[in-house]
């Protein structure tokens, strides 16, 4: 396979992700949602025993609606990838499939199947995907946070200006009282936005390790 062209993460992860080296797999993604990998799993509806599933590094091609002990035996990915007949699969470890058409376009470039690589790259995607989203819970948290802020100070200012008119205990009693339920949800609300920092951190960190390892 050809090695995957990298872009510069600035567009992707703007902002808060601010890792030098972090790529987008821009190529091989647009691929594998035009025909790869979104095709074998969509049409891949079938169920392997996970004793039948090849271990880690090895491949084993699954012909759907034949027996578990009547399927090919595992075998080396790229060989093996040669070989996959129409309406059969490619699988890997962890029941990774790849459909004819997935395995085929690669050999129709004159590419070599790599599936370990395969693998890493949707590793990679993932670790993008799940900083995205935890960069994006991160902002909501945020914004809840300042929309708290804002109602305690308006509230605090509203106790201020009724002690000043000569309010009566009554009012001046629920305005303290509003002010204790908006400290508490500003506490809530700072929580979540320690939660959701947590969250992207550790979706960072392992999104640098995938980078690191490929």
């Amino acid at each position: 396979m050809k090695n995957v062209r990298l872009t510069i993460a600035t567009g992707l992860l703007a902002g808060a992700l601010t890792l030098p080296g972090i790529a987008v797999m821009a190529d091989d993604d647009d691929h594998d949602h035009d025909r790869g990998r979104g095709h074998g799993h969509k049409h891949g509806h079938f169920h392997i025993p996970p004793g039948h599933l090849p271990r880690a590094g090895l491949c084993r091609i699954w012909i759907p609606g034949r027996p578990p002990g009547h399927q090919p035996p595992p075998g080396d990915c790229r060989m093996l990838s040669r070989q996959v007949p129409r309406g059969a699969y490619l699988i890997g470890g962890g029941d990774r499939r790849w459909s004819y058409d997935d395995v085929h376009y690669h050999h129709s470039r004159g590419e070599v199947f790599d599936a370990r690589g395969y693998f890493r790259r949707q590793e990679i995607r993932n670790d993008i995907r799940e900083v995205r989203q935890a960069q994006q819970e991160l902002r909501e948290d945020q914004r809840q946070l300042q929309k708290n802020r804002d109602e305690l100070n308006k509230d605090r200012a509203e106790l201020r200006k009724d002690i000043r008119n000569g309010a009566g205990r009554k009012e001046i009693a629920q305005d303290r009282w509003e002010i204790r339920e908006d400290r508490q949800k500003l506490a809530g609300s700072r929580r979540e936005v320690r939660q959701s920092q947590n969250k992207l951190d550790a979706a960072r960190d392992e999104l640098r390790d995938d980078l690191r390892r490929r």
